[in-house]
């Protein structure tokens, strides 16, 4: 018998995730010029979870990590959008900045799995740096399922920083439109709900997850579990879902200080029921 084991590659600029038992690609994580990001994600089966992008709305890139706007003394940057922009004159497009990685990446097995991490400068329209981020991507196996976990380390190593409230930010997440309830899928949460994005919106859940099939017969899907249970979600039927300490109140960072947060994507095959989603929530 084969045991699995994950095993990172870098196949030309990509770092992609496989399962040396089956030889399937899981998962891929990578960066351009402006922004990184988690994708694809697939489910052991072979059933991709994550879009890599929606034409309206270019920047929401499979699993992402941004935030509009942040402050740095005088200075005002943007973080959410990235080009290109969707027309000549989109509002969302002013003080853009980037987020700039390092070439470095770096992989390392984790017990069965691998840990990923990227090391990335935040900087503004004029390219002056506003924060440096440790982000990583952990990657393992649940036996019907694929687990990463999202964490996101902001320091404040410039000076001071504010991120006041907004409903652009946080860790982001655009889902398979075969998942939505547009193309017959649902949206789960706890205590047995389900149906569309309204479930869930605005409220607190112990995960949130889209659920659909493959062939109509064959279920599917994505659950979300975020480490901090108080936060409302911020879930659309039109494919995003959002995880954000920031959408009713702000955060500020002293020089110096630290803002940690860990998002929990999990790609299953089969139907989700509570026993399962209770599983995959322990930290």
């Amino acid at each position: 018998m084969s045991l699995s084991v994950l095993q990172a590659r870098f196949i030309d600029g990509t770092l992609l995730v496989f399962d040396t038992a089956s030889g399937r690609c899981l998962a891929g994580a990578g960066a351009n010029h402006y922004r990184p990001w988690l994708f694809p994600l697939y489910t052991p089966r072979g059933q991709i979870v994550l879009r890599e992008f929606p034409f309206d709305h270019p920047f929401h890139n499979g699993c992402f990590v941004a935030q509009h706007p942040v402050h740095a003394g005088a200075r005002s940057a943007n973080f959410w959008a990235a080009p290109p922009p969707r027309n000549a004159q989109d509002e969302l497009f002013a003080d853009v900045g980037r987020i700039a990685t390092a070439p470095d990446m770096r992989a390392e097995p984790q017990g069965k799995g691998v840990r990923v991490t990227l090391q990335c400068v935040w900087r503004d329209a004029d390219d002056r740096p506003v924060l440096d981020e440790a982000r990583s991507f952990e990657f393992a196996l649940a036996g019907d399922a694929v687990l990463c976990d999202v964490t996101s380390r902001k320091l404040a190593a410039y000076g001071p920083l504010e991120f006041p409230a907004t409903k652009f930010g946080g860790i982001g997440v655009r889902i398979d439109p075969r998942l939505l309830p547009g193309a017959g899928g649902s949206v789960l949460a706890d205590d047995g709900r389900r149906g569309d994005a309204s479930i869930v919106h605005d409220r607190p859940s112990r995960f949130v997850a889209c659920e659909g099939t493959a062939d109509g017969t064959a279920r599917f899907g994505l659950c979300l579990i975020g480490r901090d249970r108080a936060l409302p979600w911020f879930v659309r039927d039109y494919g995003l879902a959002l995880l954000n300490p920031t959408w009713r109140k702000g955060i500020a960072l002293g020089a110096g200080e630290c803002w940690e947060m860990t998002l929990r994507l999990i790609a299953y095959d089969g139907a989700l029921d509570a026993r399962r989603a209770d599983g995959w929530a322990s930290f």
